[in-house]
């Protein structure tokens, strides 16, 4: 028996402002935060805490294909705050940079 396996994938993006004036285009793919689903997470992205939030749980679990789609500043900016091992920081930092 075959098995097809579908792996997370960007269904579009978001423009979010921000409280400093700028803005960031966000990747939307469902699955990086569990509960909203794939049609209220782009509202939801809008919001710089869900913005925030969104990333940093990128940073800590998402895999390299999907976080070479955030802005690579974006990353930078918020690396430090996700709070993660020592070893799958330097690795995530050899790849932003």
């Amino acid at each position: 028996m075959k098995r097809t396996y579908h792996f997370a994938e960007s269904i579009g993006t978001v423009t979010c402002r921000l409280p400093s004036g700028g803005e960031v285009e966000l990747p939307v793919i469902p699955g990086i935060l569990k509960h909203p689903s794939a049609e209220t997470l782009p509202r939801l992205l809008q919001s710089p805490n869900v913005a925030r939030k969104y990333t940093l749980q990128a940073l800590r679990a998402a895999a390299w294909p999907i976080l070479r789609q955030f802005p690579r500043e974006w990353l930078l900016g918020w690396i430090d705050a996700a709070q993660l091992r020592e070893s799958r920081k330097r690795a995530l930092m050899f790849l932003i940079t």
